[in-house]
Parts: C-alpha cells; sequence; structure tokens
C-alpha cells in the first residue's frame, strides 16, 4: 500500500482540503485575476472532489455528520458563553468587598480566563470541565447566598455536561479511522497534492497578504480540524567525560 504523504487522520486531511477549497470560493475573483487556470468553476469541483472522497474512503458522509456535530457545539456553546459571563459578573458583584476570595472563586470555577467575546471552543470546554468538576455544592450555596439564581446555576451545569458531550463526539467524527484499511491512499495523495499545489501558488503569488495567506495554510486548517502536531522529543545535551 502506498504510503500517505499527509499528517493528520484522512477525516482531518480531507476537512482541512475541504476547508481551503471553500476558501478559494470565496475568493475567486482575486485568485483567478492572477491565474486564470482557477476560474470557475476550478474551486467547486475541487470541493466536490474532496467531498466525494470523503464519502467513497472514510465512511457514509462524514462531512454533513461533522457539521450536524459542530452544528450542535455550537448552538450548545452559545447557550453557555450567555450563562457562563452572567456566572461571571454575578461572582464580580456578589464579592467584590472581598475582593481576595472573588479572585479565588474566579479562578475556582475556570471564569478568569473567559473573555466577553471571541473565545475560543477549547476555552469553553476547559472551563466548562473546570465549573462541572469544582461546583461542588457547597460552592453553589455561597453563589447563591451571593445573589446568583439557582435554576440558572443548575442549567449551566447541564449545559456544561451537553457541551463536553457534544466536543467528544465532533472531535471523534474528526479523528475516525473507519475505513482504513481500504482507503484509497493514492486517490487521497492525489487530492493533497492538488491542493497543496494551490497553497504553494497563493503563498507566492499573494507575499504580504497575511489574511489571504492564511486561508490558504494547510497546516492552520489541519489543526482547525482537531490535529495536533507530535512534539519533538529533545535531544539531552552531550556531556564532556573527560
Amino acid at each position: 500500500m502506498a504510503l500517505r504523504k499527509y499528517r493528520g487522520t484522512d477525516v482531518q486531511m480531507l476537512l482541512a482540503l475541504g476547508q481551503i477549497a471553500d476558501h478559494g470560493v470565496e475568493h475567486v475573483e482575486v485568485l483567478s485575476a492572477r491565474r486564470p487556470q482557477w476560474k470557475n468553476p476550478y474551486f467547486p469541483n475541487l470541493k466536490a472532489t474532496i467531498t466525494a472522497a470523503l464519502s467513497k474512503n472514510v465512511g457514509v458522509d462524514p462531512l454533513a455528520q461533522v457539521k450536524e456535530a459542530t452544528a450542535s457545539v455550537d448552538s450548545t456553546l452559545e447557550a453557555a458563553h450567555r450563562g457562563l459571563m452572567n456566572l461571571k459578573v454575578e461572582i464580580e458583584v456578589g464579592f467584590t468587598k472581598n475582593p481576595t476570595h472573588m479572585d479565588a472563586l474566579l479562578t475556582l470555577l475556570g471564569l478568569k480566563q473567559l473573555k466577553a467575546k471571541n473565545s475560543k471552543q477549547s476555552t469553553y470546554i476547559d472551563t466548562m470541565l473546570t465549573l462541572k468538576k469544582n461546583l461542588t455544592p457547597t460552592v453553589k450555596a455561597e453563589l447563591v447566598e451571593a445573589g446568583s439564581n439557582p435554576d440558572a446555576i443548575d442549567a449551566l451545569l447541564l449545559q456544561a455536561m451537553q457541551l463536553v458531550a457534544a466536543n467528544e463526539k465532533q472531535e471523534g467524527l474528526k479523528t475516525n479511522r473507519k475505513g482504513t484499511n481500504s482507503v484509497n491512499v493514492d486517490e487521497l495523495n492525489a487530492i493533497y497534492e492538488e491542493v497543496i499545489s494551490v497553497c504553494k501558488l497563493v503563498d507566492t503569488y499573494f507575499v504580504g497578504n497575511d489574511t489571504l495567506l492564511e486561508k490558504f495554510n494547510f497546516v492552520k486548517a489541519l489543526k482547525d480540524q482537531g490535529y495536533v502536531p507530535p512534539v519533538k522529543k529533545k535531544t539531552p545535551p552531550k556531556t564532556d567525560n573527560k
């Protein structure tokens, strides 16, 4: 069997390529002005090829399953964000006269790192896991005494469990290796090489346009699908045995 030329799982790689193809569709005018070969329907056809490869080589329409799982995560995140911010402000107000204890509670519940806007999904997951672990009945009673709504706290704990479960399902689909033995590696390598060629040309044509270059960065797109690069082992320094 041929060796894979790409990092990550087959699903992660194809989802990353699909993301890049979507950016090609989005920026087709500026791209095709520099390279006429990229005029429509180049990028829509490329995306169709990637989607077909997902269905053929990986399983039953994993792209649709990932989108469904992502929608579930997004909807839970939207509801959880408001609840988390409400609780954070309630603690800041309720314990304003005791800033040391206020800071301790925010840290204990994972709320200190949470921003009002633009927090990453991973930050929400970490916060929810911390909240689920540390919001004990004793802490809850203290928050309620300071003015928090006990029903809102219970709803937030439920959302924490829902979000963690939805995130695990989403990441599980992205890292799914179903059908590995029957994968047409040559076909996947060919699709990968075509998209990587696009990325290389964009990187050459549009030097200085960091916003556009970021959209055609394969490693970034791969990380967006849950890929975690392996940690490089540090070689211990040689010692002089003299």
